[in-house]
């Protein structure tokens, strides 16, 4: 295992505080429960007292006063103990914000990692003509995320990057709607003049380390198919994990959308986009990548250096 992270960058933050951003806060309700028995506990603990100095027959009373007021004492307690506990496991957590700037700054990472694990440089790779844009992905909004003290510098106009959730992780909803991952996989595909150069790996949001590291070169005329594809979403309990607060929400996705680079072959290079309800069958306008246009941008690739042949559904969607 590897980390993106490159000498210079600021110290990552802590793996504890990270993983807070995925795990609810306790419900205030349950500390009023337990400061009631506790208060409960202590009236009944001095009432007890009390009536057991008058002595007679309120003896009997003070008694079951002090048994009763220790007993809810105790379970006041230890509720406040638990909620203490368990607070402190989820705050205070990373905004929205904060979880953004961190995925941006191990992307332009990777990205930058790319090339030298491919053995490539910058003036290997080539655009198809007529095409424009930044490569697929909206690295302005990457580089905004990433804040001025990233270090990371900024990735070749010709690499084009993907990347989505990476099985099993945990998930959750933003106060912006948008759905952040405890695990990613990333596709950063490198044009060249004679191969279509990709790198892929697994990034573990929570220490910053790389894994399932992988390079793939296929000639052009090999690449029979770049598209996207469904398949069901596995529901074994183990696959993703959302916020107990939000797996209502969740429960509504049952698709992985995938995008799928096909040689001839059979051999395929595939990363998850996203996790959706099989309905909904468009690109969340929320996200920061252009999936489309990564799409678009190898799909113009390969016409060119196939001399205009294409594969009869290289342009499934």
């Amino acid at each position: 295992m590897t980390s993106p992270t490159p000498p210079g960058v600021p110290t990552r933050p802590p793996a504890q505080w990270i993983a807070r951003y995925f795990v609810d806060p306790p419900n205030p309700a349950d500390l009023k429960a337990a400061q009631l028995k506790m208060a409960f506990g202590g009236a009944g603990l001095v009432l007890g007292v009390v009536l057991l100095a008058a002595g007679g027959d309120a003896s009997f009373l003070g008694a079951v006063g002090l048994v009763v007021g220790f007993i809810l004492g105790v379970k006041g307690w230890n509720a406040k103990r638990a909620y203490d506990a368990a607070y402190a496991l989820a705050m205070p957590r990373p905004s929205d914000t904060e979880i953004d700037q961190l995925i941006a700054t191990d992307a332009f990472s990777i990205v930058n990692r790319s090339l030298p694990q491919l053995g490539l440089t910058p003036a290997d790779l080539v655009t198809p003509r007529g095409v424009t844009g930044s490569g697929g992905a909206s690295f302005d909004d990457i580089a905004a995320n990433a804040g001025p003290g990233s270090g990371t510098g900024g990735p070749g106009d010709n690499q084009m990057v993907v990347w989505g959730p990476a099985f099993p992780c945990n998930s959750a909803f933003g106060d912006d709607g948008r759905m952040r991952y405890s695990k990613y996989e990333f596709m950063v595909i490198c044009p060249t003049h004679y191969l279509l150069a990709i790198y892929r790996c697994e990034l573990d949001l929570y220490s910053g380390q790389l894994k399932s590291e992988q390079t793939h070169e296929y000639h052009y005329q090999d690449v029979v198919a770049v598209r996207t594809a469904s398949v069901p979403l596995y529901r074994g309990g183990i696959t993703i994990q959302p916020r107990a607060s939000q797996r209502a929400a969740f429960a509504r996705f049952d698709t992985v959308r995938q995008m799928q680079i096909v040689v001839s072959s059979g051999d395929r290079t595939s990363v998850t986009l996203r996790v959706s309800s099989a309905a909904d069958v468009t690109v969340d306008s929320n996200d920061p990548l252009d999936f489309p246009q990564v799409l678009e941008r190898v799909r113009a690739t390969l016409r060119e250096k196939k001399g205009g042949v294409r594969a009869p559904d290289e342009d499934l969607l």
